[in-house]
This record gives structure tokens, sequence and C-alpha cells, in this order.
């Protein structure tokens, strides 16, 4: 067996492994496949045809998700190589208002995780926050308020991570998988608007969402990876 050959096979048994249930391990060997691919310019149909996969994830508000929701999925989705979608989703045995991702099948079910655990910090984040605005006595306000440092905590969350590139093999696979599902229109975002910017709100959510760290590099082959570190 020649070298490209021996490489071709460490990269169908890193394509292999990336479909394991753990989520950190298969975003590592996703990873390293995929580094493989780019040095040694190997295309998907050298090693595999690969085949896409549709993963539902309950989102945390109703018909019309609030925008920073929105945001945060569609870019877990894109880290991933993934497309995303809002809507009716069934997850165990009901129906309910969540997130679609589609991809090639093991990178939108590492999509999916992210985007929960992500969606859980950033719930408890919120929580948090709305108890310590003990002086904010209207109701509202203090929701218009908790919003604002959600986008802050989002637009920092997202400003790690980094987007993933198919091959045009791929990109054709999820664009027939998406036509196939039948995505049209465009959903409407919760948009409760502040009745003054707050900048304080938004830069405390910044701050707050500096703690998540994303792991996406890798410190050499023999090293593990954890795709999420921070406190909730």
């Amino acid at each position: 067996m020649d070298t490209t050959e021996k490489i071709k096979s460490k990269i169908k048994k890193l394509l292999a492994l990336s479909k394991s249930p753990n989520a950190n391990e298969a975003a590592l060997a996703l990873e390293m496949a995929q580094k493989l691919m780019e040095k040694y310019n190997i295309g998907a149909s050298s090693v595999g045809q690969f085949e896409t996969g549709k993963e539902e994830l309950k989102g945390n508000g109703g018909e019309r998700p609030p925008k920073y929701e929105l945001v945060l999925t569609v870019c877990v989705a894109r880290a991933f190589g993934c497309r995303s979608a809002y809507g009716l989703v069934k997850t165990k045995d009901w129906w309910c208002y969540g997130h679609t991702f589609i991809g090639i099948e093991h990178r939108a079910k590492i999509a999916a995780f992210m985007a929960e655990v992500l969606l859980q910090k950033l719930k408890s984040a919120r929580a948090k926050y709305v108890r310590s605005l003990t002086r904010v006595k209207n109701r509202g306000n203090k929701t218009r308020r908790a919003d604002e440092f959600c986008i802050g905590w989002v637009m920092t969350v997202i400003g790690k991570l980094k987007d993933f590139a198919n091959s045009p093999e791929e990109e054709k696979a999820i664009e027939k998988a998406v036509r196939e599902e039948g995505w049209g229109g465009s959903v409407k975002a919760l948009d409760r608007k502040p009745l003054r910017r707050n900048w304080d709100d938004y830069f405390k959510g910044k701050k707050a969402g500096a703690g998540i760290e994303l792991q996406h590099g890798v410190e050499g082959e023999e090293k593990g990876t954890r795709l999420l570190r921070g406190a909730v």
C-alpha cells in the first residue's frame, strides 16, 4: 500500500469515528480527517460517499423565537457545514417548535449537540442576569434588558466559531436534502425592541459569553478536544 492509500485509509477510519455518539470524540475525528484531506488534496469522492442526516432540537421559544436564539443556531450550523431552519419538530413523542439541522450525517449530529448545550448555557446565564436586576420592577423592562444581555452573549460566542468548508459534492448532497425537506419561507423572529438601547446590558452579556470556550483547534493528533468549556 503506497503512502496515498495509507492516508486515504486513515481518513476513512477517522470519518467512521466521526459518527461516534460521543460528540467530542466525533468532532475531533472529523477535524483531523478534514486536515488530512486538505493537506494531501484528497476529495470526498475518493474516500467514500457521505449520507446526509437530519437532527431536530427543541427551541426555547414558541412560534416566533427570539432573534438571538436564531442567530446562535444558524451560526453553529454553518460552523459544521450544515443548514438550519426553525419550525415544528418532533422530539421524542410530541411536536413542538424548534430547530432542524441538515448536513452530512455526523456533522448534523455534532451541530445539534453544540447548539443544545449552548442554548442551555444561554438560558442559565439569562436567568442569572434577570435575578441580578433587583432594581428593575417592570417585568417588560426586565425582559428587554435580558434580551440585550443575550445578544451580547451570543455575539461573543459566535465570534469564536470557525465555518466548516464543505466539498462541492457535499454541498450538492446537502442542497438536495434541503429541497426534499421542503423548506420554504422564513421564520419571523420575536423582536422585543428595547425602549432605548442599553449598552450596559449588551456588554455585560459579551463579558459573560467570554467565559464560554469553543475548542475547534486540535493540539496534536493524540490530544482530545472539548467542544465546550466554561461555567454555566
